[in-house]
């Protein structure tokens, strides 16, 4: 049995990014040994993909649009039921990309023996302004508490701690019931059963969301907003941490005083009512208990 340095679980709703994925991944990676599977959603068109030296491809031709969580979890099923055996295991959107330093840096930890989970840094798409900052030194020791520096697409895990937490909520991610989360949910058990550190030495690139947002018309922008904060408060009172669902209930004023500030009322409405909708479910799930 081959094993693998590293296993990309990527799923697929239409095709607008997914080739600049894979070719993001096939021409900069001469490095290590990767296995990318891609859960392809769109049952209009197949993805047409051949493999390389240096990297696999399977595509799982599932065709029926699922929430994030459950595609996701179609990727997962694959890999243990193939017994496929790797190092490294992260979750790239199919509109995450990569440069060559990442196969390069990720080989080093390899040869140095360097197998811990790690947060990586995230740049937005064609540039090196920062997708999140992360205000830690290199190797910082990460808790659950650092759930805000996470998502799937910057998260790294080791053989060890994946079969420990496999498969992800199926309440949350993209239209779930729970319209986010899924990753910050992923992390919060994954850090409690082994360690991750921060590392500046990996890093990706994903589309900015305020460039994302700005695409949106009135009501997708709402349903996204709403959504997301629905998913985040769900998600810290599902983990018993009110203290942080209480904080990112009152971020949506925030958000909306300083989009009206720069003058973006569409989105600052949408924080808006996001924040309203994040303060009744704060309550909902504090006073019952029941996520």
């Amino acid at each position: 049995m081959r094993n693998f340095d590293l296993i990309f679980i990527s799923t697929c709703c239409n095709h607008e990014y997914i080739y600049k994925l894979i070719d993001s991944i096939v021409n900069n990676n001469n490095s290590v040994s990767v296995y990318l599977i891609i859960v392809n959603q769109d049952s209009n068109r197949i993805i047409d993909v051949a493999n390389t030296e240096n990297t696999t491809i399977k595509v799982i031709e599932h065709n029926i649009n699922v929430n994030t969580s459950i595609a996701r979890n179609i990727g997962i099923k694959y890999l243990i039921e193939n017994d496929l055996s790797f190092n490294f295991i992260s979750f790239p959107d199919d509109d995450s990309s990569f440069d060559s330093s990442f196969f390069t840096a990720l080989n080093l930890k390899i040869s140095d023996n360097d197998f811990r989970n790690f947060i990586i840094d995230v740049y937005c798409t064609g540039s090196k302004k920062l997708f999140r900052k992360i205000n830690y030194e290199n190797n910082k020791l990460l808790t659950k508490y650092d759930y805000n520096l996470v998502g799937a697409v910057n998260i790294i895990l080791n053989y060890k701690t994946f079969k420990n937490v496999l498969y992800f909520d199926t309440r949350f991610g993209v239209n779930a019931k729970y319209g986010a989360g899924e990753d910050g949910d992923y992390f919060i058990r994954a850090v409690q059963l082994n360690e991750f550190y921060y590392t500046n030495k990996l890093y990706n690139y994903h589309p900015s969301g305020e460039s994302k947002f700005k695409t949106f018309d009135r009501k997708k922008l709402k349903k996204r907003m709403v959504s997301y904060g629905k998913g985040g408060v769900a998600l810290l009172c599902k983990h018993k941490m009110y203290k942080d669902a209480s904080v990112l209930t009152f971020r949506g004023l925030g958000g909306f005083a300083i989009y009206s500030l720069k003058g973006e009322f569409r989105i600052a409405l949408a924080y808006l009512e996001s924040f309203f909708v994040r303060f009744y479910y704060l309550l909902k799930f504090y006073f019952s208990g029941v996520i």
